[in-house]
């Protein structure tokens, strides 16, 4: 009898692409693998932050890349960041949603940001 297959872990939601991060996104990465997570989705929250997701995800197989506009930047617009959409590998619309704890920006901008980007993933 075969014991079964050791558990692979995704993470769903991450900000691999921060060069903040020690090492960087190819060491997160790397590390993430050592630890047993095999595929992770990288979180865009704006057009720079997108641009950086699809970048870290074109380099690794295992990873995978959003565009969105985190409630916080929805003054920015949408519309920042719909040509990255077509962006072969992208598998979410997201960061999106809504948050009224810091109001960076105003709810009725927040609101209609979100349903653009709902719109957008369907």
């Amino acid at each position: 009898m075969t014991s079964p297959n050791p558990l692979e872990w995704i993470d769903s939601h991450c900000h691999i692409h921060d060069e903040r991060i020690p090492d960087g996104p190819d060491g997160a990465v790397a590390a993430a693998m050592e630890m047993g997570v095999h595929t992770l989705v990288t979180v865009g929250c704006d057009r720079a932050t997108s641009e950086a997701a699809i970048e870290v995800a074109s380099r690794h197989d295992n990873v995978f890349a959003t565009v969105g506009l985190h409630p916080h930047d929805a003054v920015q617009g949408v519309h920042t960041i719909i040509d990255l959409l077509s962006t072969p590998g992208i598998v979410a619309i997201g960061e999106a949603g809504l948050d009224y704890y810091y109001e960076h920006s105003e709810r009725d901008i927040q609101k209609a940001a979100f349903a653009e980007q709902v719109q957008l993933a369907h």
